[in-house]
């Protein structure tokens, strides 16, 4: 398996990871009977459930534009050291941006998402140079 799709991996587990957690936090505060029921009914959030459901938003987002640029790497067979290091950023920084967002962390927070934007971006640079060069 190529380092780019280790990524793709490696952001499938984050938001695995993420998705487990905010089903947990139902149960625990809005009751086991409410969890596994029909869930009618909306009840009001926690703080921490509502900055979770963000946080799995935010991560989905970024995997909406990570993972079909990876998908192009790998078809268009233009995996470069550029691919590697933007790979390597967009994991390092959704791995730091979750906790962080969920503490309620600000500026570090914002700092670590924009890396692993840059990190989306040096891929897709690699993308739109191997577009434009055939």
């Amino acid at each position: 398996m190529s380092f780019e799709l280790q990524m793709v991996t490696g952001s499938v587990a984050i938001l695995f990871a993420l998705l487990m957690y905010q089903g947990a936090l139902v149960p625990l505060n809005q009751g086991l009977g409410w969890g596994l029921g029909s869930r009618d009914g909306k009840p009001e959030y926690t703080a921490i459930q509502e900055r979770m459901s963000r946080t799995v938003a935010n991560h989905i987002e970024g995997m909406m534009l990570f993972v079909p640029l990876i998908l192009a790497v790998e078809l268009a067979g233009v995996s470069s050291n550029l691919t590697h290091i933007g790979a390597g950023l967009y994991l390092a920084g959704r791995l730091a941006f979750a906790p962080l967002y969920l503490l309620g962390v600000p500026y570090i927070r914002s700092l670590v998402w924009g890396i692993a934007l840059l990190g989306t971006m040096l891929v897709g640079l690699e993308v739109t140079k191997a577009l434009f060069s055939s």
